[in-house]
């Protein structure tokens, strides 16, 4: 079979035959059970170290699309976070909005004649200026000398009016001086603006006036500057000072000072001549 004389066809034949005995014993007598069982000890291990490196590229191949798909999903989330945070905020925010519009609606209600609600475009917070500016003016029937409301209590008074914006001066700036009456004895006395819109300044309060930490102050209507009885402050701090005759009294506004966005005109029932003397009296401070 081996020999160099016999052909290839023949050895082809006698090979093939051969297989097909094997096959058969194999198959019917169960003959290399046997031998199988103790070469597979052996080629096992030789088919796992084949098989190795083709298992560690389909298991990195795998590992790196479940990353790439965490990267992309953890993407897609966080972009979809922050559209529901910007979302949360705006509804936030309108919340707060209609909170305000709704207390300064009930506040307007209380308010006997003439009032408009305006907008705050614009506001100067710093200590040195302690101003807003509406988007009502002269079209409107704003005029210099007129109060200016929030929800909570009195927060100014324009000084400056145009065709469709006005500008008014915070009850804590500096300059302002308003009249104001204490409620619970109607004792009469000034409230002087800070700066910075935290406290005003009860001025000359002597050390024997009776005036207490959490005294209500509203407008005494005095030299018609505000109408009477507006909310103003309540007394938050008495200090005594040695040697001075008069006590230094710090007031926290009613008004929540540059923090919201809508205010209320009020038109009071004042005569011209009136009016004319708080025109004057406003420029002056302004």
């Amino acid at each position: 079979m081996f020999s160099k004389k016999s052909s290839q066809g023949g050895r082809a034949i006698i090979l093939i035959a051969l297989s097909l005995i094997l096959l058969f014993c194999d198959h019917q007598f169960h003959c290399f059970n046997a031998m199988r069982s103790k070469l597979s000890f052996v080629a096992i291990p030789i088919q796992y170290v084949i098989n190795w490196p083709l298992d560690l590229t389909r298991s990195l191949a795998v590992n790196l699309k479940s990353k790439q798909a965490v990267l992309q999903e953890n993407r897609s989330l966080s972009s979809e976070l922050l559209l529901i945070n910007a979302k949360l905020q705006r509804l936030e925010f309108l919340e707060k909005e209609n909170s305000q519009l709704r207390a300064l609606l009930y506040s307007s209600q209380q308010i006997k004649g003439k009032v408009l609600s305006a907008e705050i475009i614009m506001s100067e917070p710093d200590n040195l200026s302690q101003k807003i500016t509406i988007n009502k003016g002269r079209q409107q029937g704003v005029y210099v000398g007129q109060p200016v409301f929030d929800a909570h209590g009195l927060l100014g008074q324009v000084i400056l009016v145009e065709s469709n914006m006005s500008k008014a001066l915070l009850i804590s700036n500096k300059k302002s001086a308003i009249p104001v009456m204490v409620v619970r004895n109607r004792m009469q006395t000034i409230a002087l603006g800070m700066g910075g819109g935290k406290f005003l300044e009860l001025v000359n309060i002597p050390e024997t006036a009776d005036i207490k930490v959490g005294d209500s102050l509203v407008t005494s209507g005095i030299e018609n500057l505000f109408p009477a009885g507006f909310q103003v402050g309540i007394v938050k701090d008495i200090k005594h000072i040695t040697g001075e005759r008069f006590m230094r009294v710090l007031v926290v506004p009613k008004a929540q000072m540059n923090i919201g966005s809508h205010v209320i005109l009020v038109w009071p029932d004042l005569p011209d001549k009136i009016k004319k003397s708080v025109k004057k009296q406003v420029k002056k401070r302004a």
